[in-house]
């Protein structure tokens, strides 16, 4: 998720989310399809289609710029959530709160979620708390590994249901294959970005530079005995 942050904070205007992969097993075949199994509430609802799909592809248009949130969720009137395999739906904002959450731990669930409650600090009683999916939503967990995307026709969250084709209750669990967020703008957004890259490479490195070895010995060997490294009965090694 970091590397995430590093490519896609920095563009200051509206963006598009694209994640596809292909559907999980009813049963999960590794340790890492039963944890995430175990993260999320039983299955309930039904695959979108009684066939299985060559690929499945979501989506969002978010309007705004992306931030990590803390305690609520990002929201903005156009944000759209859709689907794009193996049918085509829109979802369109109710102007709900819950639209969309950028998470790290220690917070329970972290990912990335558009549809559903902010997630909440983990339990301090040890006893696991399934994530809570809104009733049309899209989950995609920390590790980017697995995704999830319910539609319930009831509605009731962020986002509309579908009508009519691609309508109806059903949830599609998937493993991700490909995650990628396209910026929406031109030369002036390119050129903004890039200063923001620039300016946090220089901050970086005025981070990682010490004046060490740099020609003063006794500032190097203070700095050696703060560390513990010499002093005392350590007399450390060359410093040529």
């Amino acid at each position: 998720m970091r590397s995430f942050e590093t490519r896609v904070f920095n563009w200051r205007a509206p963006s598009l989310l694209l994640v596809s992969g292909s559907r999980l097993p009813a049963t999960p075949e590794s340790s890492n399809e039963r944890a995430f199994a175990d993260s999320l509430p039983p299955k309930r609802l039904p695959n979108s289609t009684t066939t299985t799909p060559s690929r499945m592809l979501f989506g969002a248009y978010i309007p705004q710029p992306w931030q990590q949130t803390y305690k609520t969720c990002l929201s903005d009137p156009g944000t759209i959530l859709f689907q794009l395999a193996p049918t085509h739906t829109i979802h369109r904002s109710t102007i709900s709160t819950e639209q969309l959450s950028f998470t790290h731990p220690p917070l329970s669930h972290p990912g990335i979620s558009l549809g559903s409650p902010h997630p909440t600090s983990k339990s301090t009683s040890g006893t696991a708390v399934p994530a809570k999916l809104g009733p049309v939503s899209l989950h995609i967990d920390a590790s980017f590994e697995f995704g999830v995307f319910t539609h319930d026709s009831r509605g009731g969250g962020a986002f509309t249901p579908a009508d009519g084709h691609g309508g109806g209750d059903w949830q599609e669990r998937f493993s991700i294959e490909s995650l990628e967020v396209w910026g929406c703008g031109g030369d002036e957004e390119a050129e903004e970005q890039r200063k923001r890259w620039e300016w946090e490479e220089r901050e970086a490195e005025a981070r990682r530079r010490v004046n060490f070895g740099k020609g003063d010995p006794e500032a190097d060997r203070a700095l050696l005995e703060m560390a513990g490294i010499i002093g005392g009965d350590r007399s450390g090694g060359s410093m040529n």
